[in-house]
């Protein structure tokens, strides 16, 4: 077996790219894979702290959930709705706000993943809805890569407590089981400084004790001959410390509860040598439940906004390699959702602001064929057709082609288009109290299509290059704006479509294996984003990552990461900083079973903030600086 930084340099083979296993050089897109190995050594803690150190991608934080941006858009506000999550081929997003969870609310533990596929551009061609800029694809363990039983216990900074353990088995008769649990409980920091509130009658700017998180998370996969099983259940608290939404500062009671269930039972067989057959059944829910407080003392308000739903479908899914050097995928799929429900409502008074249940179903069909034309060009090609709400119809095209010049050069030339249907909470959500808002239930899906050329390039003493140039353009942009609703009164907010988007970059990444066990990874990204020729909001001209692992006296490894993301412009046309963010973390051999790792976070402790949403009076919202981890593992 290779030594653990050599698995880095494995040529990673991913399925979401083309929904059967590839090499990465081979499929449509430009793709990253992020290894277990990756996730153990660099100390990361959540989804969106992984995808932070992906070339192209950055993040968010507001205090209350992590989000990700790629290649230039991230728009304050949004809810990670622009990229596809995955977990194991199963969408992840839900049917209210279509939310891609990253943080500790995404709900299965990071030492259950076997590894992370990017695939970058539009997925719709293949997936549908949502898959605008990336498809996420989240691979679990299987009994077999983690046998035994395994557990940890966790402190860090802010009093965080978290334990986690996972029991994968292999049995006689074949069934292979593995599960993974954990509990969460962090603290959060003791005072919380907010200059916008710097007065005496909201504790001069501090809130205190107001930042607390717990979550709860279950996963369980299971695998017997042509049958796979996989399902999850998650909660996680979360207190909001901002006053968020025009809620009572310095107020603990305000907190969201979110939450996510789901199973699925999958089926696949080989029909004969060239036609493989998978088919697919799943039950979904969410549930989220904020609760805003609103004055003080006696006249201290409760406003509840619930957003639970359910819903269950199914996929049938074909492969077919028709002729000699041609792969035919088909399929289709459908969604039913029996009662997606918005409520908001305030307590103890028992006043209703919304009580809103919609009911919908959406399907969709699509092929993709692959053709190597020649032992070094493979044309693909794919559409997708699909509807939502039935009202909206939406055609997907995808087409690359896949040149190999060289036994050690790809050169990919790729295009796509893709959509993003307004989701529940842009068309219903009407609400008179907060911050007001009205629905808009004629709103029109938004659309973007890309153009990308990308070189990778194998170079001597195992060096992998790669350079990407890309162009995209996004027509329809859903976004929030201030209007007059219909029968006069103050301006509410209401989401329409206003404008479009033009961006352009390119991107370069490096990974590069060192004498004596080390290895490294760096990148660079320089991109622009405009929307009616002003640069987007939260969008950073520079990118930087970097990645660094050494071994350390006694059999200990080491790793380290700078992250650098360049100034951004705010909502109120002000800018934030560059940050320049250092991560460093140790992991110590196995000692009689046990091994213990730490890790330290803004290790420079550089102040640094990430622009605020319209939801919050702050224009900014400062990020921690150093916080620490340490971990202890058990294997039995």
């Amino acid at each position: 077996m290779p030594a653990p930084e050599m698995l880095l340099f494995e040529e990673p083979v991913v399925t979401a790219a083309a929904k059967h296993p590839q090499a990465a050089r081979d499929a449509p897109s430009a793709v990253t894979s992020i290894s277990r190995e990756e996730l153990r050594r660099f100390g990361y803690r959540t989804l969106a702290e992984a995808l932070r150190g992906v070339r192209g991608f950055y993040g968010s934080y507001d205090r209350n959930y992590s989000y990700v941006g790629v290649r230039g858009f991230l728009r304050p506000g949004d809810y990670n709705d622009r990229i596809l999550l995955l977990v194991n081929g199963h969408t992840y997003n839900d049917d209210i706000y279509q939310t891609a969870y990253l943080g500790p609310e995404f709900g299965i533990d990071l030492e259950a993943i076997d590894h992370i596929e990017i695939i970058r551009g539009p997925g719709s061609a293949l997936y549908g809805g949502s898959a605008l800029f990336a498809v996420v694809n989240v691979v679990t363990l299987g009994a077999a890569d983690a046998p035994g039983v395994r557990a940890l216990a966790e402190t860090g900074s802010y009093g965080r407590k978290r334990g986690q353990a996972s029991l994968g088995h292999v049995f006689e008769n074949g069934l292979e089981v593995y599960s993974s649990g954990s509990v969460l409980d962090v603290d959060g920091p003791e005072d919380l400084f907010y200059r916008e509130y710097a007065g005496p009658k909201t504790n001069n700017g501090f809130a205190h004790d107001a930042d607390a998180e717990r979550a709860l998370n279950s996963f369980l996969g299971a695998r017997y001959g042509d049958f796979a099983f996989q399902g999850g259940v998650n909660r996680r608290e979360k207190h909001l410390p901002t006053g968020a939404f025009g809620t009572t500062f310095d107020d603990p009671g305000t907190k969201t509860i979110d939450g996510r269930q789901f199973a699925e039972l999958t089926w696949g067989h080989a029909l004969r040598p060239d036609l493989g057959v998978t088919a697919r059944t799943f039950y979904d829910g969410v549930y989220y439940h904020g609760t805003y407080i609103y004055g003080a003392g006696p006249g201290r308000v409760k406003n509840e906004d619930l957003g639970p739903s359910q819903w269950y479908g199914g996929e049938v899914r074909g492969r077919w390699d028709a002729v000699a050097h041609n792969t035919l995928t088909t399929g289709g799929e459908f969604t039913y959702h029996p009662d997606a429900t918005q409520a908001n409502f305030d307590l103890p008074t028992r006043t209703r602001y919304l009580d809103d249940h919609r009911r919908f179903d959406t399907w969709g069909v699509y092929a993709q064929d692959e053709w190597a034309v020649l032992s070094n060009l493979t044309l693909v090609g794919g559409l997708r057709f699909d509807s939502y709400y039935d009202r909206l119809r939406e055609l997907s095209p995808r087409a690359a082609a896949i040149w190999n010049p060289l036994a050690d050069t790809t050169v990919k030339l790729l295009y796509g288009r893709a959509f993003r249907p307004p989701n529940l909470f842009e068309q219903y959500y009407d609400v008179a109290t907060g911050i007001a808002q009205i629905q808009n239930p004629r709103l029109d899906s938004e659309k973007i299509a890309t153009y990308e050329a990308v070189l990778e390039q194998r170079l001597p003493r195992g060096i992998q290059g790669l350079v990407a140039l890309y162009r995209y353009d996004i027509d329809g942009l859903i976004d929030q704006t201030l209007v007059h609703p219909p029968g006069g009164g103050p301006a509410v907010l209401q989401y329409r479509n206003l404008n479009s988007v033009a961006a352009h970059g390119a991107e370069f990444e490096l990974r590069v294996p060192l004498p004596y066990g080390v290895s490294l990874r760096a990148s660079y990204a320089l991109q622009e984003a405009r929307s009616e020729g002003r640069l987007l909001t939260n969008s950073p001209k520079h990118l930087g990552q970097g990645g660094l692992l050494f071994p350390l006296p006694a059999g200990a490894v080491g790793a380290l990461e700078v992250l650098v993301v360049g100034p951004r412009r705010t909502l109120a046309g002000n800018h934030v900083a560059t940050a320049r963010i250092v991560n460093l973390s140790v992991r110590s051999p196995s000692l009689s079973r046990f091994t213990l790792s730490g890790a330290l976070y803004n290790l420079l402790d550089q102040r640094y903030a990430d622009p605020g949403g319209a939801e919050l009076r702050q224009d900014s919202i400062r990020q921690d600086g150093l916080t620490f981890r340490v971990q202890l593992e058990y294997a039995f």
